[in-house]
């Protein structure tokens, strides 16, 4: 998954399959030990944005059955590399649903405004900054709207079911 000397964060998209969920978990992997961090799960055969941190080097991919069916799902599942070219800049006024990854290009500071599901539920943002760090939760569990101020570059990791953003 990570290129030799390369130490980032990773944008990737994983694809899940039908009639289960796929459970992705970032894992560093040395010759003695295994460690495993933050995991992501994807439903049926939806889409789902995320970054692997900066300090792991792979992905652990499984599924897992839905309900009492009991069944793995129909077809394969699929983790893309994105290129920073497939990650939208975040600028200006954007809006989403669901877990999305954007980008920060430049050292500037942003004020983040978000307002997540409306104003009726909160929402999550992790910011990973490019030089290191396994992320960084910035927003805060019971707010519905909130200001963020953040300095690039990095990822940034919206986890809601809906989500807008206005950046200055």
């Amino acid at each position: 998954m990570r290129e030799a000397g390369e130490t980032g964060p990773i944008p990737l998209q994983i694809r899940g399959v039908l009639g289960a969920s796929v459970v992705a978990s970032a894992v560093q992997r040395t010759d003695s030990t295994v460690a495993q961090g933050i995991s992501y799960q994807v439903w049926d055969a939806g889409k789902r944005r995320v970054i692997l941190p900066a300090g792991y080097n792979s992905l652990d991919v499984g599924r897992r059955s839905v309900g009492s069916s009991g069944s793995s799902g129909i077809g394969p599942w699929k983790v893309t590399r994105l290129a920073d070219e497939d990650v939208p800049l975040a600028v200006g006024q954007m809006a989403g649903r669901g877990p999305w990854v954007l980008r920060l290009a430049d050292n500037s500071v942003k004020t983040l405004r978000v307002v997540w599901n409306q104003g009726k539920s909160p929402g999550c943002l992790t910011f990973f900054r490019a030089d290191s760090g396994p992320g960084e939760e910035l927003s805060e569990p019971e707010h519905t709207q909130e200001t963020i101020r953040v300095t690039g570059p990095g990822y940034l990791l919206l986890d809601a079911d809906r989500w807008t953003l206005d950046i200055a």
